[in-house]
């Protein structure tokens, strides 16, 4: 028999048992953002629940098309070679998650053990899903695994996954966008699902009161940013929308103003491509944009200009939350280390290997000279003294690249190496030492993940490898990312029933850090690289 929920007190939707799970996909928590609210925060919906038959995932809102990302790995790398043979189906699975879009599409899944009831009062988590903040689908992730993982623990949970909009659609920036009021829409659009989720998760027997948020890669710098928004004021209706966090390679990124260069130049050149007069008013501008179809919009945000000018790593600069004096009221760095962070107990971790799978697009960087005039166009405000500071502090040595611990081995160019240590610290270890350097009054936890360690040629424990251990494969690292998972939305502690290695709080004093292995896990110290990523801690110009 279907499962059923009934929202609003009597409307009923249904939904599909999975084995020994009840799912209930594609439930809009917000009205369709098109027409003249396209681009703008997302609205309640107001529409009717009843008789929805939550059967299938919704489309995925427009995006770029993440399959490109993982042909140029195929092409440079040769990924489909290289991977083991039990993750690279998975792989091309994920990538594979989002294949209709629409922009219609503010819907979210629930989750739960078969038969739980609305008293049940279960502990929630929410999956905000990565993609650069230019793709991505919660179709990717599907709840299921996490749920029998916590019933069989004994500590069963409700699992929901929201989409957002990303790219221009969500995270459009520039002088017309911020005066209209319309900054940030995809972060609007994650508050609003945990909006809905305060409302309505007690009716599918979770319990609001105990709500996690966790996210990989732009999910977990989401996270990063859902904490500090409104200055860590998390409280809707006087109570927190969520209790406790967990950062899955992604942290707080120093982002410039939604006024600063990057975001206009990117809002002008996304105008163009789309056929608006950038000359004109902006409102006159902004209406032009709401008039065009989703194609017309689509294959601008496709369009192979775009696309060079936000290379992997300006991505993250072009489009992403950025301060707007509204739901980010100063930058993120600022905010977490003035106390302006929403105080819940959080866990923080990387892939040792983040910046492998970023390498490539400076394929062509193959001496000291190219690194740095390659370094001088992503990191467009940055001096020369401080690109050269960067050089000095990650020198071309193989030995000391990533994949670390490798020695002279996987060096794909001579510089790749280099280039992918840089991204590692930059945008990934750089972001995660902030947060625990700034949260002195929070319990955190850190750790390390290094599973695919000497298992993966040239790209080593790579960025997004945890997803697959989580969502598509069951193999030793998949109870790690899970069983410590579901323990912390019990018990805001990693350690309860999970009979893994017991993990330590990480303190000031002793840098207490889990590493993840193939096989079982340990405690290290969080101790490596201190001078180079203490320099992209300070060196906000590098960002720009």
């Amino acid at each position: 028999q279907a499962p059923t929920a009934v929202l609003n007190g009597n409307e009923v939707i249904s939904g599909v048992l999975e084995g020994k799970v009840d799912t209930f996909k594609g439930i809009p928590f917000a009205d369709p953002p098109v027409g003249d609210l396209r681009f703008k925060h997302p609205q309640p919906f107001t529409g009717s629940y009843q008789g929805l038959k939550a059967n299938d995932f919704s489309s995925a809102c427009m995006q770029l098309d993440p399959g490109n990302a993982f042909s140029l790995l195929d092409k440079v790398v040769g990924l489909g070679k290289i991977l083991p043979d039990n993750l690279r189906g998975p792989l091309y699975d994920m990538a594979q998650g989002s294949v209709s879009m629409n922009e219609d599409c503010l819907y979210l899944n629930v989750f739960r053990p078969a038969g739980t009831k609305p008293d049940a009062k279960l502990p929630v988590m929410v999956w905000i899903y990565g993609g650069a903040f230019v793709f991505g689908s919660s179709a990717s992730y599907p709840g299921n695994g996490y749920v029998k993982e916590s019933v069989e623990m004994g500590q069963p949970v409700v699992f929901v996954s929201i989409n957002y909009r990303t790219g221009p659609y969500g995270f459009l920036g520039g002088d017309a966008i911020t005066a209209e009021g319309s900054t940030n829409a995809g972060l609007h659009d994650q508050r609003k699902g945990l909006e809905w989720v305060s409302d309505n998760i007690a009716n599918f027997g979770g319990d609001p009161d105990k709500v996690m948020i966790f996210g990989e890669s732009a999910g977990a710098m989401s996270v990063a940013h859902q904490l500090v928004a409104y200055g860590g004021d998390n409280t809707y209706n006087g109570k927190q929308l969520f209790h406790s966090a967990i950062l899955q390679s992604g942290g707080p990124l120093p982002y410039f103003d939604s006024t600063s260069v990057g975001p206009e130049s990117a809002y002008s050149r996304f105008a163009q491509y789309a056929g608006c007069d950038t000359s004109a008013s902006d409102n006159d501008t902004l209406a032009c944009l709401r008039s065009k179809s989703s194609d017309v919009l689509h294959s601008a945000q496709n369009s192979y200009d775009l696309k060079d000018l936000f290379g992997l790593l300006p991505q993250f600069l072009g489009f992403g939350p950025r301060p707007d004096g509204n739901i980010i009221p100063d930058a993120a760095y600022e905010l977490y280390r003035s106390g302006r962070y929403a105080k819940v107990p959080y866990i923080t971790g990387n892939q040792e290997d983040e910046g492998t799978i970023l390498a490539p697009v400076a394929i062509n960087a193959t001496t000291t000279p190219h690194v740095k005039k390659w370094l001088k166009y992503i990191c467009s405000q940055a001096s020369d003294a401080s690109l050269d500071r960067v050089l000095s502090l990650y020198p071309g040595s193989w030995s000391e690249g990533s994949p670390f611990r490798t020695g002279i081995l996987n060096a794909l160019t001579p510089q790749f190496k280099r280039i992918a240590a840089i991204f590692t610290d930059l945008l990934f270890q750089s972001p995660r030492r902030v947060m625990l350097n700034a949260t002195k009054d929070v319990n955190r936890w850190t750790y390390l993940a290094t599973q695919l360690h000497n298992l993966v040629p040239f790209l080593g424990t790579f960025h997004g490898s945890d997803l697959l251990f989580q969502y598509y494969v069951d193999l030793g690292p998949s109870s790690a990312y899970r069983r410590y998972f579901i323990s912390f939305a019990n018990h805001h502690d990693p350690n309860v029933g999970t009979n893994l290695q017991q993990r330590d709080m990480y303190t000031d004093a002793g840098k207490e850090m889990l590493q993840i292995h193939m096989i079982g896990n340990s405690m290290r110290t969080d101790d490596f690289r201190i001078e180079g990523i203490s320099n992209f801690e300070s060196d906000v110009t590098l960002f720009g």
